[in-house]
């Protein structure tokens, strides 16, 4: 009697048909997981983010402002540093300041102007011209008197480019997020709030109405 020995070309397809379909089931999964790990190391680095922010606080009674300019130069005109400089000097670990879903989008080295440097976090500029009037002011260069409900008040999140995130055009309630960072973690991205929650987010949760702004520091 005659041993077959290997497979017969219908096995192999059988075999290799089997294992796309498992790929085609695992792959997601695991690429999942991955953003997961990523979203709770980016959580990570906002709240230490957040524990420097509150000693930037004890130490100067206000807020970091978004940028600031030697002798009130216009932005860019001259040497400028933003919030991230102002927070260094109390964590000494620029990698906290990227995203580990984008750490290639932020060039930030901790050095001197850090202006045009790219962010994988940006301060909470939307409300900035303050067209809607006092209460919608953004956080930042505030003292914590003047902000209703920390715990409602985002100062920090994900985002790519800027070290700022703004609204240009109208400053009316009603934003919702549109760029990529809004999304960067299966959905949505990460927010630090003035009280040092750190909260995941998708971009029509975060709320922007006359009865309640997570962008001003009192709707």
């Amino acid at each position: 009697m005659n041993r077959r020995e290997g497979f017969t070309l219908i096995e192999l397809l059988v075999v290799i048909a089997i294992i796309a379909i498992l790929a085609s089931i695992l792959f997601p999964v695991f690429a999942r997981a991955r953003e997961r790990a990523r979203q709770t190391s980016c959580l990570s680095n906002l709240r230490q983010i957040g524990v420097a922010l509150a000693m930037y606080y004890d130490d100067y009674q206000r807020l970091p402002w978004d940028d600031l300019t030697e002798g009130g130069a216009p932005e860019g005109t001259a040497p400028t540093w933003t919030w991230r400089l102002m927070l260094y000097p109390y964590v000494m670990n620029a990698q906290l300041f990227a995203c580990p879903s984008a750490s290639g989008l932020t060039d930030f080295d901790a050095t001197y102007p850090d202006y045009w440097d790219m962010a994988g976090y940006a301060i909470s500029q939307v409300h900035w011209d303050d067209d809607l009037g006092t209460d919608a002011d953004p956080p930042p260069g505030h003292t914590m008197e003047a902000i209703r409900k920390p715990s409602e008040v985002i100062i920090i999140t994900d985002y790519i480019g800027d070290h700022m995130l703004t609204h240009y055009g109208t400053q009316e309630h009603g934003f919702v997020r549109q760029d990529e960072a809004a999304t960067r973690h299966n959905g949505g991205c990460n927010y630090l709030f003035l009280d040092g929650h750190v909260k995941w987010l998708a971009p029509t949760q975060v709320h922007c109405s006359d009865e309640l702004c997570y962008w001003s520091i009192a709707p």
